[in-house]
């Protein structure tokens, strides 16, 4: 029989095992911990991905809480609203109106929007909050109305073409025969009906040259210019006759802006232009023609004084044939509208019943035909 062992050598084995134990269990925790440090920098990788992938797309995206507070907004959201995430984060609400196709912000912005609002649920099904999509298609809006505008073009044209060539030659006989009429009444009081006919029939033919350029299309002839110069002459040619109006035509331009353009066709589009805004201002007014450096070209700031137009109207206001005024063949605006087309140009109007209206035209640096 074996005899028992002293205390000592069992208090020595109980500190061993304590320690062989505490050794295993420091590392079972360092392992652990390094696991943990992995995890975490795993999910903070993938929550920075997240962020990129979301701060990359051009879709503005709100994560709302089981409680309508918002969590999460991307930067595009920023941007299309006109807000910092900081300042609507932990709040119920968004500060825009979100309709069925257009989104109304707070400053007054309004655009057309593809907007779709989705549940997020987790592993049990489970509703968790909901997420807000919503995506700026103004330019696709854009796309639309030129394609539309363009196969309503073509249709026209080909119409426009056919009915112009018809009536071309009888009108000019008609002409021909009304100023030998005048020339044989000549002191007689009709002579003037003889001559009021010659006029009507040289604005029919004019409005005719009118449609036929407007279904023929554009096709500039490029060589160097300088905007200041194609206004200034304007200035100059149009400044008495609108001055006879009680209409101040004036130009203000910081620098000298020349480009690549038709000089003769970009002289029409300015003239129809002005045409335009002369005829929106019956009392009299000032009309100021700018020129500034824009983003990618000069622009071209046309501004009157005068009536304005609503919404609609303006919306409409390149649209061939589309006219508010009774004599109006609808196709000045239209022509302005393939002149700058053919030279790169884009057409941004502003305007506000009774608070007159702002044709801004922006060139592309150095855009020649076929560019």
């Amino acid at each position: 029989m074996s005899e028992p062992l002293p205390d000592r050598v069992l208090l020595e084995q109980a500190i061993e095992r304590f320690n062989t134990a505490s050794s295993t269990l420091m590392n079972s925790y360092q392992t652990l911990q390094a696991q943990v440090r992995l995890l975490t920098e795993e999910v903070e990788h993938k929550k920075q991905l997240l962020n990129s992938i979301l701060d990359s797309i051009d879709v503005g995206v709100v994560y709302f809480d089981a409680d309508g507070t918002v969590q999460l907004m991307n930067r595009s959201a920023e941007g299309l609203l006109g807000i910092s995430a900081d300042r609507v984060l932990g709040t119920p609400s968004l500060p825009a109106v979100f309709s069925e196709e257009q989104v109304t912000c707070t400053d007054g912005r309004r655009f057309p929007a593809i907007i779709s609002r989705s549940a997020v649920k987790n592993q049990s099904g489970l509703p968790t909050g909901s997420v807000l999509f919503f995506q700026d298609i103004t330019r696709l809006k854009q796309l639309e109305a030129e394609n539309e505008r363009n196969r309503r073009l073509t249709a026209m044209g080909e119409l426009i073409t056919k009915i112009a060539h018809e009536i071309r030659n009888p009108l000019g006989s008609i002409e021909l025969f009304a100023s030998l009429l005048s020339k044989d009444l000549e002191g007689t009081p009709s002579a003037s009906y003889a001559g009021r006919i010659s006029n009507s029939v040289r604005h029919l033919v004019n409005t005719l040259d009118n449609m036929l350029r407007f279904s023929g299309g554009v096709r500039p002839v490029f060589a160097p210019l300088v905007l200041n110069v194609v206004l200034s002459e304007l200035i100059d040619e149009f400044r008495e006759v609108f001055l006879s109006s009680g209409i101040d035509l004036t130009l203000t331009s910081d620098e000298v802006y020349a480009l690549q353009g038709d000089r003769v066709l970009l002289r029409q589009a300015f003239i129809n232009i002005l045409l335009n805004a002369f005829q929106a201002m019956p009392d009299g007014g000032t009309i100021t023609m700018g020129i500034r450096q824009g983003e990618a070209g000069p622009v071209v700031a046309i501004r009157d004084s005068g009536t304005g137009m609503d919404q609609e109207t303006a919306s409409r206001l390149f649209e061939p044939f589309y006219s508010t005024k009774d004599r109006g063949t609808g196709l000045g605006m239209s022509i302005v509208a393939g002149i700058m087309e053919a030279h790169g140009a884009h057409i941004h109007v502003q305007s506000e019943p009774g608070a007159g209206t702002t044709v801004s035209i922006e060139f592309a640096k150095d855009h020649k035909a076929g560019s």
